[in-house]
């Protein structure tokens, strides 16, 4: 979900404009996917709950996958401590296993959501 929020464009912004999409602006779902991937892979993956990834190495971490502002935001929230602590009162490891995005509507202008 988080994914989808950085760049899915606003269908009111684009529909103002009514240009077309440029090839270099597209992104290919498999590119998409892979980010991502990378993105929860970062932040959820916790090899030994007795020594977790601190907060400020899972936000280091993280800040090539998300936007300056975004990256704020999850900072302001905390976002990057629930791995750590999931970990640590289950004592279990965490590991990405595998995404999945699944397309939600088509906009006007070929963009997917």
């Amino acid at each position: 979900m988080i994914f989808i929020g950085m760049v899915a464009c606003n269908k009111d912004v684009v529909k103002e404009k009514e240009e077309p999409l440029k090839e270099e602006n597209v992104v290919k779902v498999k590119d998409a996917e892979k980010l991502f991937k990378g993105y929860c892979t970062e932040l959820y993956t916790i090899k030994d709950p007795s020594h977790p990834p601190t907060f400020d190495e899972i936000a280091d971490n993280i800040k090539g996958y998300v936007s300056e502002d975004r990256f704020k935001a999850q900072i302001a929230d905390r976002r990057y401590e629930i791995p750590e602590l999931v970990a640590k009162e289950l004592n279990k490891s965490i590991e990405v296993l595998g995404v999945n995005l699944e397309e939600q509507s088509v906009n006007d202008n070929g963009t997917i959501d």
